[in-house]
């Protein structure tokens, strides 16, 4: 009789695998189903084959005499035999080298040893870089923990879990990416300090360019990758395939043109303001000498001289290489963060000096920024000469609908409980808002095709000058909003109603969409009402 396996459900990712087709990543594979243990060493001999817990063998050769007598094997120990799948060399070495983190460390402190798994370990790096790249993802998690390693990938914003390794795994990848690759290799990895760097690889012949951060976790560690670009895709988009109407690029290339002042982008983490940034680099004339100032150097602009800054040294910092730059005869200085009150003196002295500045901050909203620089030891005064604001941008990223499989809104299964709220909301508009489907082959099941940028952009005029010198933030934004000026927010409702965005997406972004989020006051009595209504149908 044979033994009971863990019932593992591999999924539609193995199925999908089976139909004639040959495993080349993990994605392809349930996270959970690791090598089985008890054939470790039988297959790390060969090499080109590896047994998964589920039972099913994974083989580069599914004709070779090694399957065989792996299924006799099997058959001996009292399990039974999966089915067999042609795999890679690359994904069994990846999965091989998952099993060799539970053998004994004190085995391979041999120096040849070290230096060839050095080596392994350095292919493995670019194995998952190269998964990741396919599987279009932004963001590659590496949470390592006492009793396992979890590869987590964000895709359009989201998580999930891609794969789970032994931790030894975890912490050799961890290592090598800090100590062998990224542009200025730190001395050693410390998973019990904060960390970062950026780091450029050749994977499957192209150029790939990643930020790293890692921090220390009760139990591990946490690093973070960013895929900056790939290729061509590295390049600079524009501003326009990001996601920015006509009226904002016009007034941002405008902007562009201007022989002084500051250009200020605001968003939260994440939200693609170092993209923005290298787009707009896109729009200035190659007659013009620019410095950027980086923490660190992201995404590569050849014709831009790019300055790594070390925040650990108070002689590398953004303020003091700001500085630097100021003697460098620059037309175009672009200070990566405003992190402090020395870089946002810095930004404003560059900026009545007869140069114009580019720089990113962290605020909820393009007035924002101004509250932002208030607090930060700029006087409003300052701000609201002449000489120094330009035009203030903010940007979020939301969803966008996958235009294979979406499905309206009255069909969509998650909305059911909100329906209600966003007919009264839309009214007319509501029969043409669309929803997220079921999934298809062209969204890889998650219902979306990608993010767009939702913005808001302010030129700074006479009569906004005059707001921001008495710190009218309320005032200032009526005023723009009565000369046709539009928040991220609307701009977002917009995408709704448009049919490109799933409102429930859109929530996320900006909150409840209700007619209670209207600006003329949030109307106490209605919702007592409503509520009361509720309560007595429900009884």
């Amino acid at each position: 009789m044979f033994k009971r396996m863990n019932d593992i459900n591999t999924g539609d990712r193995l199925s999908n695998a089976l139909k004639g087709q040959v495993l080349t990543s993990q994605a392809d594979l349930d996270p959970k189903d690791k090598p089985l243990l008890e054939m470790a060493d039988w297959c790390q001999q060969r090499n080109t084959i590896v047994v998964l817990k589920s039972g099913t063998i994974l083989t580069v050769d599914p004709i070779s005499r090694d399957v065989q007598n792996c299924k006799t094997m099997l058959i001996n120990r009292g399990i039974r035999p999966g089915r067999v799948v042609t795999a890679t060399q690359q994904l069994i070495t990846l999965l091989l080298a998952n099993v060799a983190g539970e053998e004994d460390e004190e085995e391979q402190r041999a120096t040849t040893e070290a230096e060839s798994s050095i080596s392994a370990q350095q292919q493995r790096l670019r194995l998952l870089v190269q998964e990741a790249v396919t599987a279009d993802i932004s963001d590659i998690h590496i949470e390592v923990r006492p009793e396992v390693a979890r590869i987590r990938f964000r895709k359009y914003g989201e998580l999930y879990l891609h794969a789970e390794w032994f931790p030894r795994l975890g912490r050799e990848i961890a290592s090598v990416a800090f100590n062998k690759e990224t542009d200025h290799a730190t001395a050693h990895f410390n998973p019990l300090v904060p960390q970062d760097a950026s780091m450029p690889l050749r994977v499957a012949g192209q150029e790939v360019r990643l930020r790293l951060a890692s921090m220390p976790a009760h139990g591990g560690f946490d690093v973070v990758m960013r895929i900056l670009g790939v290729g061509d895709a590295a390049k600079p988009v524009t501003l326009e395939q990001l996601g920015y109407t006509p009226e904002q690029v016009y007034i941002i290339s405008r902007a562009v043109q201007m022989p002084h002042g500051a250009v200020l982008l605001s968003g939260p983490t994440g939200s693609g303001k170092t993209t923005t940034l290298a787009s707009c680099m896109q729009l200035i004339r190659d007659t013009r000498k620019v410095y950027t100032i980086e923490d660190p150097v992201e995404k590569v602009v050849p014709t831009v001289t790019q300055v790594p800054v070390n925040t650990d040294k108070d002689d590398r910092s953004f303020a003091s290489f700001g500085r630097a730059a100021l003697r460098m005869d620059p037309d175009y200085i672009v200070l990566g963060e405003m992190r402090d009150e020395d870089t946002a003196n810095v930004m404003v002295r560059a900026a009545i000096t007869g140069h114009l500045v580019f720089s990113t901050i962290h605020t909820n909203s393009a007035p924002g920024i101004i509250t932002r620089l208030v607090d930060m030891g700029i006087s409003q005064t300052l701000l609201s000469d002449s000489n120094v604001l330009v035009c203030l941008i903010f940007q979020r990223l939301v969803p966008k609908l996958c235009k294979k499989c979406n499905v309206p809104i009255s069909q969509s299964t998650h909305a059911k409980v909100y329906l209600d709220r966003w007919r009264d909301y839309f009214g007319d508009k509501y029969e043409h808002i669309r929803a997220r489907g079921p999934g298809c082959s062209e969204c890889q099941k998650t219902g979306v095709s990608g993010r767009s940028v939702v913005a808001e952009v302010i030129w700074v005029d006479e009569p906004g000058r005059r707001f921001i010198r008495a710190c009218d933030m309320i005032g200032w934004e009526s005023y723009l909003k009565q000369k046709g000026w539009k928040n991220y927010k609307d701009r977002t409702i917009e995408l709704v109603k448009e049919g490109f965005v799933d409102p429930g997406d859109a929530e996320g972004i900006v909150g409840e969409i209700s007619v209670y989020s209207s600006e003329e006051g949030f109307d106490y009595n209605r919702i007592r009402e409503e509520m009361t209504q509720y309560m007595n149908n429900n009884h």
